[in-house]
């Protein structure tokens, strides 16, 4: 192989996500927030906008989350990005709005 194949965020991020989601049968969708730091928490939700699986944190390809985040636990003032990577099939409109503004606490929110 000539070319060295390069590993992007995105894709560790994607495989995590899929992992959770196969953990967690009652999962409509993955929350992700994205920290200023580099690292990610992740936790499957519910149809009605409940944890589904545990909150993982993590930081592509790292042995563990960063110091920062081990004293403050990835503190909501540091998060640069926050949506949801839902299962497919997306649940319908109200829905999805109805579970973003419950587990993100925002309304305005473009689908990933």
């Amino acid at each position: 192989m000539s070319k060295k194949q390069k590993w992007s965020p995105e894709k560790g991020e994607r495989a995590m996500v899929e992992g959770i989601i196969e953990g967690s049968p009652d999962a409509v969708g993955v929350a992700i927030i994205r920290l200023d730091c580099g690292c990610r928490k992740m936790a499957a939700v519910d149809k009605a906008g409940e944890p589904a699986s545990k909150i993982i944190m993590y930081r592509d390809q790292a042995e563990s989350i960063c110091d920062q985040c081990k004293k403050d636990n990835g503190d909501f003032m540091r998060v640069t990005e926050q949506f949801i990577s839902w299962v497919d099939p997306e649940p319908p409109g109200e829905l999805r709005r109805k579970i973003i503004a419950k587990v993100l606490g925002v309304v305005d929110q473009t689908s990933h």
